[in-house]
C-alpha cells in the first residue's frame, strides 16, 4: 500500500514534470483520504494558481495554512494568489507574514516588491528588492527588476547601478544593455530638447553611449529586447538628427545598422514595422550627409515600392522622404508639362507693387495666422526694413479681412502690396492644408517676377509672417554681389526637407532665378496633384530642386545664410 509522504512525492514529481492533470489528481486523493496533510492542500492550491484559477488557489492554500500556520512558503504563495486576483494589498500581507516566518527567504522579498508596486509604492518596492539582494548579491532577475523600478521612479542613477552590477555578472545581456541605453538617453535630455535648445542641452557623450548600447542589445539575438533596441537605436538617430545633434561618425554607425537590418527583412509587401521605417530613414539620411541625395532617393523607393501607400501614410518621416525626387526624368517633366492644380488656382493680385524697384518682402499664410501675427509683422518691417516693400498674400480671407488689407494698403506705409486666393482646401488634411498655405507663396513670388522690373519692384524676399524683422535684408543686397538665389540653410544636416528653411528665401529678378522657382512650383503643383503632399514639402522642394540642378550643371548663384546666426528675423515661438 503506498503511503501518504509517497503518494506526496509522486504527485510532486508529477507536478514539476508537467503532467499537471495526474499530480491534480493524486494530490485530491491525498486531501480526501489524509485531510490533516498539510502539503497537500497547498501544493494543489499552488497547481491552481498556475493553472489560472488563483480564487480556488485561495482557498485551497487556505485550508494549508489553517493546518499548519506556521509554514512562510504558505504564506507567500497564497500572496502570490491574491495579487493574481487583484488584492494586492492582500498579497503583502501574506508576503510579510512569510517574510516574519522566515527572515532570510530571498523568495518572498521579491514578491512582496511586485505587491507593493502594484500598489503603486515604488520606494517600498525597492527597498524590498534591496533587502533581497543582502541575501542574495548575485541575483540577475531581481538586480534587473531593482532596475526597472528605480527607473519607473525617474531614479537614473541609482537604476544604472543595478544595470551595471548585472552587466558585470553577466556582460552582453541584450535585456541589460537595452536598459542601459535607456538610463543613458535620460541622462542625454536628448528627449526633453528642441531644436532651439539642444545645442547646449544634450549631452553627447551620453547620447553616444545610449546608441551604443542600443546597437549592441539590437545585435544580441533575445528577441524582445533586440526588437526594443532596435526602435530605440534608429528613434534615438533620428531624434538627434531632427534636433541637430547628430554627428557623422555616429550616423554612419547606425546606418551601417539601418542597412543590416533592412537586408535581413523579407520583402513580402507587407506594413514595415516601425523599426524597419526608421532604419530605411537613417540610411536615406546618412547618404544624404554623404551629398548623395539621389542615391538616397532610390535607395528610400527600393525599399518602400514594396510598403502599401497606407503604411507610408501613418508613418512620417516616410512621408518626408515620399517627397524627396532628385531623378532628371522627374525635373524633365516638370518643364516640359508643369502641373497646373497648384499654379492654376484663382490667385488675383488685388493691389500692385509699386513700380519703384524695391526689394519686396512677400508674406503668405491663412486668414488666422494673418490675423495672429499680421500687425506685429508688418509693425518690425516699418521699423527695421525701412528699404523694402511689403506684400501680403492671403489663401481664403473673409471678406473683413481683405477689405482691411485693402484699406491698409491704400494707406500707404509701409508700401503694401496685396494678392488674395480662394481655394477649396476642407477635404484635405490638416497637414496637407497647412502645406498649402505655406507652400502658395512660391507661386506668388513666381507672378511677381513675371512682371516687368517697370511694373514691379525689385527681388522678392519670401519670409514667415511669424517672424519680427531684426535687421534690412533690403539693404543687405548690395554685398551679396552676383546672386540670383539666397537662403537660409540649416547646417546641421537635419535632412533634404529641413536643410533650405522656407522662413527665409529671396529669388533675383534674373533668368536663372526664375528658371529656378518655376521648378520649385512646378514640384510643388506635381505632389499636390498626384495627393503626395505634406508638411516640409515647401522646403523639399527648393533644397531637391537646387540638388538636382547642381548636379545638371544649371543651379543659380546661390548665397547661403546660417539659420544658427541669421541676422535679419527672429523667429517666434508659437
Amino acid at each position: 500500500m503506498t503511503t501518504v509522504s509517497e503518494a506526496l512525492r509522486i504527485a510532486v514529481g508529477l507536478h514539476q514534470g508537467g503532467r499537471l492533470a495526474e499530480a491534480a489528481d493524486i494530490y485530491r486523493k491525498i486531501v480526501q483520504a489524509a485531510p490533516g496533510t498539510a502539503d497537500a492542500w497547498h501544493l494543489l492550491g499552488v497547481l491552481n494558481h498556475q493553472s489560472g484559477q488563483s480564487g480556488e488557489a485561495v482557498r485551497l492554500i487556505g485550508e494549508a495554512i489553517r493546518r499548519d500556520p506556521l509554514c512562510a512558503a504558505y504564506h507567500d504563495n497564497l500572496g502570490s494568489a491574491l495579487r493574481a486576483l487583484g488584492k494586492a494589498a492582500e498579497a503583502g500581507g501574506r508576503h510579510r507574514a512569510a517574510l516574519a516566518l522566515d527572515p532570510g527567504w530571498v523568495k518572498p522579498f521579491g514578491n512582496l516588491a511586485g505587491a507593493l508596486t502594484d500598489l503603486g509604492d515604488g520606494p517600498a518596492a525597492a527597498a524590498a528588492l534591496r533587502r533581497a539582494l543582502r541575501l542574495s548579491p548575485d541575483s540577475d532577475s531581481h538586480l534587473l527588476r531593482l532596475g526597472d523600478c528605480l527607473y519607473a521612479q525617474d531614479r537614473i542613477a541609482e537604476a544604472e547601478e543595478a544595470y551595471r552590477r548585472l552587466d558585470m555578472l553577466q556582460p552582453g545581456r541584450p535585456d541589460c544593455l537595452y536598459r542601459l541605453g535607456l538610463c543613458r538617453l535620460a541622462d542625454s535630455r536628448l528627449m526633453a530638447a528642441t531644436l532651439a535648445t539642444a545645442g547646449r542641452l544634450v549631452d553627447r557623450a551620453a547620447m553616444a553611449e545610449a546608441v551604443d548600447a542600443f546597437a549592441r542589445a539590437a545585435a544580441g539575438g533575445h528577441a524582445a529586447s533586440s526588437a526594443d533596441a532596435g526602435r530605440n537605436l534608429f528613434g534615438t538617430a533620428i531624434v538627434a538628427l531632427q534636433t541637430g545633434v547628430m554627428e557623422d561618425g555616429m550616423l554612419a554607425r547606425v546606418a551601417e545598422a539601418g542597412r543590416r537590418r533592412l537586408m535581413a527583412e523579407p520583402r513580402d509587401g507587407g506594413a514595415p514595422s516601425a523599426v524597419l521605417s526608421s532604419a530605411l530613414s537613417v540610411v536615406c539620411y546618412h547618404l544624404y550627409r554623404k551629398g548623395r541625395l539621389d542615391l538616397a532617393r532610390r535607395y528610400f523607393r527600393k525599399y518602400a515600392r514594396h510598403w502599401p501607400a497606407q503604411a507610408i501614410a501613418a508613418d512620417f518621416e516616410m512621408l518626408l522622404w515620399s517627397m524627396v525626387r532628385s531623378e532628371a526624368a522627374f525635373f524633365d517633366r516638370l518643364a516640359a508639362e508643369p502641373p497646373g492644380l497648384f499654379a492654376g488656382t484663382g490667385r488675383r493680385i488685388a493691389v500692385p507693387p509699386r513700380a519703384d524697384g524695391r526689394p519686396i518682402l512677400l508674406v503668405g499664410c491663412d486668414e488666422s495666422y494673418w490675423q495672429r501675427f499680421g500687425a506685429a509683422f508688418l509693425a518690425s518691417a516699418r521699423t527695421h526694413a525701412p528699404s523694402c516693400a511689403v506684400h501680403v498674400h492671403v489663401v481664403n480671407p473673409s471678406v473683413g479681412t481683405e477689405a482691411a488689407l485693402v484699406e491698409l494698403a491704400r494707406a500707404g506705409e509701409p508700401a503694401l502690396s496685396l494678392s488674395f486666393e480662394t481655394v477649396e482646401l476642407g477635404g484635405l488634411p490638416d497637414p496637407v492644408r497647412l502645406t498649402w498655405f505655406a507652400s502658395a507663396r512660391f507661386a506668388v513670388t513666381q507672378q511677381l517676377l513675371r512682371q516687368g522690373p517697370g511694373q514691379g519692384g525689385g527681388p522678392v524676399i519670401q519670409v514667415d509672417v511669424d517672424a519680427l524683422l531684426l535687421a534690412d535684408p533690403g539693404a543687405a543686397l548690395a554685398g551679396w554681389g552676383d546672386w540670383d538665389v539666397a537662403v537660409m540653410q540649416d547646417r546641421r544636416g537635419r535632412g533634404p526637407t529641413r536643410d533650405f528653411l522656407a522662413g527665409f528665401l529671396a529669388f533675383n529678378r534674373t533668368p536663372a532665378a526664375q528658371r529656378y522657382l518655376d521648378l520649385v512650383v512646378a514640384y510643388i503643383g506635381r505632389h499636390f496633384a498626384e495627393g503626395r503632399a505634406y508638411w516640409g514639402l515647401d522646403q523639399a522642394a527648393p533644397f531637391c530642386t537646387h540638388d538636382y540642378m547642381v548636379r545638371a550643371g544649371c543651379a543659380p548663384a546661390l548665397v547661403r545664410f546660417d539659420f544658427q546666426t541669421f541676422p535679419f528675423l527672429h523667429f517666434l515661438e508659437k
